[in-house]
């Protein structure tokens, strides 16, 4: 980066070493020469020339023409050659021989004109180069004005014009005055050169921080603009900055730019229809303090041009003003792909239904029979159970199929025992255990019975163990425990069980299932998205092990429903615990949407 010179400096300066800055000849810009011999001529002009007229016709014996007329000679030549600097190239010796003249012509002055004090006038070249030339023309400059001065002292002491005592006065105020000029020159122009060597250091550092913000500006604008997702900034002052595909996505929807879609393109909910209130815009809602992560809204009024978007919005918080960062993604491939895919399984399980209904049918016939015997009528009655068991399965595809609107989840709620469905849980699934050598411990501390609905609790314990079952390692474990448990009522935000008997704690009592496996356990990343439907680990679909990914997502659905929740804890290698609890009192509505 070029950096900028001080103005009216004399030029490049020379630099300390280890201080960065490039070491350079010093140089002294010729306007500047120039500019203190006219200061030099105008302190001298009118002194000279009254000098002349005055002391003529009362001093003409002691005024020396000649003296007088090679003072001035050599001062107009020193201005003359002020004027004739090459401006091309180093003016230093120049201008030190200009000044060691400035200084000749006041010691000729101070002969020629004895009591007009022309002496005095030789500080004006001795500050000058004190300030603007380097040490070696200051010494020059300052030995030629003190021998001017001992020479003219010493002449006319010698001719008997003054007293040898006057001599030395003159001669020791004069060397005092030109030395403490010099020192308070060199000293003024140290301390100007430090301060100005750290401001073109800062000058330089902040430069550099400048271009390099310039760059990052410049490398993050063009990484937004090849994304494919709508980024857009929004200050206090409502001024918009977009990438291409915010704009894009604005003229998509017919708003002249993005500046006008996101401030007045109107906004739906999900379902495409229903407009956003005001307060419920994702603006507002992280104004008003709430996260806006993933929501799901509809740009542009309801037709074939609206699109569904995927908003998330950050708030950058500045020391003057808050900023915020729109990220829109359009969904609509993901839509229509979950839209597919849940027509293709709305499809398939109603085809099952139907056989299923039939097989269904003929079972319950053949238990009918008075002359069934016993162990054919226990064979049918497994089947009979079992063939249930995969109608509800189809319902749960059904109702799996889509959040919005989506298929409510029926409850039968009924007084029920976890523990009674637990053991004919245990008991369905132990003949597949057995063929891989698990064993399956089942450990019923509680006999409590609570309104739920028995056909779904049983599908969330078949669920559990069948997973734990078929993702657990041979001649592995698997422990089932039921038992009493409390909740503390989220609303107060109180922690589990510890602390329940804390003064002022609100304490829900309930039942917990928990399913503790020895198998392969899972990360956290994969535990994050776990309950998400159709979703199944790297390793699972390695392994050859056969699933939907819908088991878990159902199971919550169910567990939630009736007011209760899931938690999975996991780790790699040594397992997986899931933990099941149950509200001991829940409203006994005979159906629960929790699409």
């Amino acid at each position: 980066m070029r950096t900028p010179t001080s103005p009216g400096g004399p030029g490049e300066i020379p630099a300390t070493p280890g201080d960065g800055v490039p070491r350079t000849r010093s140089t002294v810009v010729p306007s500047e020469v120039f500019a203190a011999q006219f200061l030099f001529l105008t302190g001298l002009a009118l002194p000279v020339v009254s000098a002349l007229v005055t002391s003529l016709p009362v001093h003409e014996g002691s005024f020396t023409a000649g003296v007088v007329v090679a003072g001035v000679t050599a001062l107009l030549t020193a201005m003359l050659g002020s004027l004739g600097i090459d401006r091309a190239g180093s003016t230093v010796v120049a201008a030190t021989l200009i000044a060691v003249l400035d200084v000749v012509v006041c010691g000729l002055l101070y002969y020629a004109t004895p009591g007009a004090g022309f002496a005095v006038l030789a500080v004006l070249p001795v500050a000058w180069t004190s300030i603007q030339l380097p040490a070696l023309s200051r010494a020059c400059v300052l030995g030629t004005a003190l021998a001017a001065v001992v020479v003219v002292v010493t002449v006319r002491d010698l001719t008997g014009e003054q007293s040898w005592t006057t001599a030395v006065t003159t001669l020791l105020n004069l060397a005092l005055l030109f030395a403490l000029t010099s020192w308070a020159g060199s000293r003024w122009t140290a301390r100007n050169r430090s301060q100005r060597r750290l401001l073109e250091s800062q000058t330089r550092l902040v430069g550099s921080a400048l271009d390099s913000a310039r760059t990052q500006e410049r490398t993050l604008a063009e990484v937004l603009d090849v994304v494919d997702f709508a980024v857009v900034t929004l200050d206090a002052d409502g001024a918009v900055t977009a990438n291409r595909a915010a704009e894009a996505l604005a003229r998509r929807v017919g708003a002249p730019d993005a500046t006008e879609a996101v401030l007045h393109a109107p906004l739906y909910r999900a379902d495409g229809t229903t407009p956003l209130a005001a307060s419920e815009k994702p603006l507002a809602l992280v104004r008003s303090g709430q996260d806006v992560e993933g929501l799901l809204v509809r740009l542009g009024p309801p037709g074939p041009a609206q699109v569904p978007l995927s908003v998330s919005i950050r708030r950058v918080t500045g020391p003057r003003s808050d900023r915020y960062v729109f990220v829109a993604r359009d969904v609509s491939k993901e839509l229509a792909d979950a839209q597919a895919r849940d027509d293709a399984v709305a499809a398939v399980s109603h085809e099952i239904k139907t056989p299923l209904t039939a097989a269904l049918g003929y079972l319950e016939l053949a238990l009918a029979e008075p002359d069934l015997g016993d162990e054919a009528r226990e064979l049918v009655e497994v089947a009979l159970d079992n063939t249930e068991r995969m109608l509800a399965l189809s319902r749960d595809f059904l109702s799996a199929r889509s959040r919005t609107p989506g298929v409510p989840l029926q409850l039968l709620m009924e007084p029920c025992r976890p523990s009674e469905l637990a053991r004919s849980a245990v008991e369905g699934v132990r003949p597949l255990a057995t063929e891989r050598l698990i064993t399956v411990r089942l450990d019923t501390r509680t006999e409590s019975t609570i309104p739920a609905d028995p056909l779904r609790l049983r599908q969330v314990l078949d669920n559990l163990l069948t997973n734990a079952v078929k993702y657990n390692r041979y001649d592995g474990t698997i422990d089932v425990v039921v038992q009493d448990a409390h909740r503390a009522d989220e609303a107060l935000d109180l922690p589990v069980e510890d602390d329940i008997a804390s003064e002022g704690a609100v304490a829900v009592p309930g039942v917990e299932i928990v399913v503790r496996d020895t198998g392969r356990g899972m990360t956290e990343d994969e535990l994050a998205s776990l309950f998400t439907r159709f979703y199944r680990t790297d390793r699972a679909r390695s392994s050859g092990v056969q699933g939907t990914g819908l088991g878990l997502s159902i199971t919550q659905d169910i567990v939630r429903a009736h007011g209760g929740s899931v938690d999975i804890t996991s780790r790699l290698e040594e397992g997986t615990t899931v933990t099941v609890w149950l509200p001991a009192a829940a409203d006994e509505s005979v159906a629960r949407d929790v699409a």
